[in-house]
């Protein structure tokens, strides 16, 4: 008996062992794989794999051992630690500036420059041998991000500041994708001159994985902003900082310098189309996760907070148009109204359904939501009991038919003011086949079409009316498309003739700027990009 209970013992403690060796076994296993999920949020970790170091022209640049995704606070950190390194490190001034090459990753043609000191009357210029020069005025800091090299280049930057200036050679590698840097140039009639800034190609022939490239008055490709898996649909600024959708569920804010500061996660939505500032919070266009319809509901970002809250879902406010609405055949999700725009008046939106070719005014959106009215052709709301919201039409013209950009202007008083839009003049409703395009004369398909236009319709509420008080011509583009006022000028973009033009206050071309894509590009604004430089 004594010796079966020493046997008993030996294997039960025999068991302990093997089951003490297992544990600290899927110990290392489960420590090991939490390291390797977590080590690109570790900063130690990114301190070790990450360097500066410096270029046979003098210019530093970030070498990594790893694929670290620049969408990570912890590497933003990192970096902005290693930079004040360096500053530390010499005595750097105009004749000697700190120049280190995307070092936050953000603007694949941007450098970070550090003077040590401020000097007045700061400008710098940009020369390269078969382009045109690119200069501006900078402010009173003692370092930018500066912008405007060309790629695969050899760049001379001119720094200049009175009777002094100190030039170095710069050779920016290329960006990896295949895009124009040099777009085709047309010239129009009017000899007015361009405004000031860069256009912004946004959605560059493909919705998804899209960067955002940024364009000179010369047709010079002078920035890239790079972006993880979505497109971008617009860039919201807000004193030295910028706001941009980086994938469909997150949007950064970005500094001056290119420094991410703060990602927001949009937690249980994917943004599209458009999004637009309210005081504190962004106001997006949203899809919610897992529902059965897709481009009809609208969210807050509280950028204190974080906080993501719904905010107006269109099946509540127009359920008849809904209801109207058939899931086409091999369609999974239901896009019976398709909000592609929205636009602030105050507390309430202005927004635009491509799918029911309708401006839609929406009162109150923060806390009770209804549709005050809608403007669009009788014959789009037979059927319902919406046509009490209808305005009525002063004039003879086509209504607006899938329509973009439906942006708000301020007119003579709180009732009456200007709605202006991208009029695609395209006839399509998908969800519901079997509307007559009867009162739509001269509307295009898909493919062709004659013209489309810039619109601009008054609205007063008063009289509960619109009319159209200007039009233009501009190229053919069945969906994507906008159009923004710049100072005096107009700044339009027709996606799928891939081209984009700026006219003058009467309405006459000043140049047209043609790219190169398989598809199109989603939209194209002109900004000026002033907290780089100021």
């Amino acid at each position: 008996m004594e010796k079966i209970r020493k046997n008993k013992k030996k294997i039960i403690v025999g068991f302990g062992i093997i089951i003490l060796i297992g544990a600290i076994i899927f110990g290392i296993f489960k420590f090991y794989e939490h390291y390797e999920a977590t080590k690109f949020e570790n900063e130690r970790w990114l301190k070790r794999h990450i360097n500066l170091e410096e270029n046979s022209e003098g210019i530093f640049e970030v070498k990594t051992d790893e694929d670290i995704d620049i969408f990570n606070l912890a590497y933003q950190n990192v970096i902005e630690n290693k930079i004040e390194e360096l500053k530390g490190s010499d005595d750097y001034s105009l004749e000697k500036p700190l120049i280190v090459y995307n070092p936050y990753g953000t603007g694949s043609l941007s450098y970070y420059v550090y003077l040590g000191n401020s000097y007045d009357d700061l400008s710098y210029e940009i020369t390269t041998d078969g382009y045109a020069d690119y200069t501006h005025d900078l402010g009173d800091d003692d370092e930018y991000q500066l912008v405007g090299f060309v790629p695969d280049e050899v760049n001379t930057l001119t720094l200049k500041t009175g009777d002094d200036k100190e030039s170095f050679r710069i050779t920016t590698p290329d960006i990896k994708e295949d895009v124009d840097v040099t777009l085709d140039r047309l010239n129009g009639e009017s000899k007015e001159e361009l405004t000031d800034g860069l256009y912004a190609v946004l959605g560059h022939d493909k919705n998804y994985e899209a960067n955002i490239y940024l364009y000179d008055n010369a047709g010079v490709l002078r920035n890239e902003l790079v972006l993880d898996s979505y497109r971008a649909d617009r860039i919201i600024f807000d004193g030295d900082y910028m706001y941009y959708p980086y994938n469909s569920k997150g949007i950064v804010k970005v500094n001056r310098l290119g420094q991410v500061v703060q990602m927001y996660d949009l937690d249980g939505y994917s943004m599209h189309h458009d999004m637009i500032l309210d005081d504190n919070k962004l106001v997006i266009l949203a899809d919610e996760d897992d529902a059965e319809t897709k481009e009809d509901v609208i969210v807050t970002l509280d950028l204190d907070s974080g906080e993501v809250k719904k905010v107006v879902d269109m099946k509540d406010l127009l359920p008849e148009l809904y209801e109207k609405a058939s899931l086409p055949e091999d369609y999974e999700t239901l896009d019976w109204i398709h909000l592609n725009c929205l636009s602030l008046k105050g507390n309430d939106l202005i927004l635009s359904s491509r799918e029911l070719s309708t401006i839609i005014y929406v009162s109150d959106y923060e806390t009770k939501p209804q549709v005050k009215y809608l403007i669009t052709d009788e014959s789009m709301l037979e059927g319902t009991s919406y046509a009490e919201l209808l305005y009525d039409k002063i004039g003879d013209f086509v209504s607006n038919a899938g329509q973009h950009a439906v942006t708000y202007i301020k007119g003579e008083n709180d009732f009456e003011y200007y709605l202006i839009m991208f009029n695609n003049n395209y006839a399509s409703i998908v969800t519901r086949p079997d509307f007559e395009w009867t009162n739509y004369p001269g509307t295009g398909s898909y493919e062709e079409g004659d013209t489309s236009y810039f619109y601009m319709y008054k609205i007063n509420e008063k009289d509960k009316t619109y009319e159209l008080v200007d039009s233009i011509d501009v190229p053919y583009s069945s969906i994507v498309s906008s159009v923004q006022f710049i100072d005096d000028n107009l700044v339009v973009g027709s996606g799928m003739d891939n081209s984009f033009g700026e006219y003058d206050e009467d309405g006459d071309l000043i140049v047209q700027f043609n790219y190169g894509a398989k598809k199109y590009a989603y939209r194209v604004f002109k900004y000026t990009f002033d907290n780089w430089f100021e």
